[in-house]
């Protein structure tokens, strides 16, 4: 049960500001930079692949801030084909730093494991895996 408090035993404080409220305006970007944000190189990167992301998986890679490289997806492209060839219905696919569940007939990646999480992770729900080296 709870108990109320006694107005009695609070103490009446004005609060007065301490200081001004200050807001980051966005700043332009540098000439070195790389245009666009991370979520638009993502875009353009996968447009150019015949894989499809799961929403899952989009936002696991938009997370971790590591963009995917177009030689891993060349990799992860094959590995789904050579999991295809084989009749994989559920393909793990293991590069050096991560880790990728793939659905080979429908070439849909449908979640991103980075290398941190591999630790003592279990991998349920596969019956393939590949293994790409390089």
């Amino acid at each position: 049960m709870m108990e109320r408090i006694d107005p009695a035993l609070l103490i009446p404080q004005t609060l007065e500001r301490t200081g001004s409220v200050q807001t980051r305006k966005p700043q332009p970007s540098s000439p070195g930079a790389a245009p666009g944000s991370f979520r638009d190189v993502l875009q353009k990167t996968l447009e150019t692949s015949s894989l499809k992301f799961s929403k899952h998986a989009a936002e696991r890679l938009a997370w971790s801030q590591r963009p995917i490289r177009p030689d891993q997806i060349e990799e992860l492209e094959k590995a789904c084909a050579k999991a295809e060839a084989k009749g994989a219905r559920s393909t793990l696919v293991l590069m050096p730093g991560v880790a990728f569940v793939v659905a080979p007939q429908s070439k849909t990646v449908v979640t991103v494991i980075p290398e941190e999480r591999f630790k003592e992770n279990v991998f349920t729900s596969i019956d393939s895996a590949v293994i790409v080296q390089k």
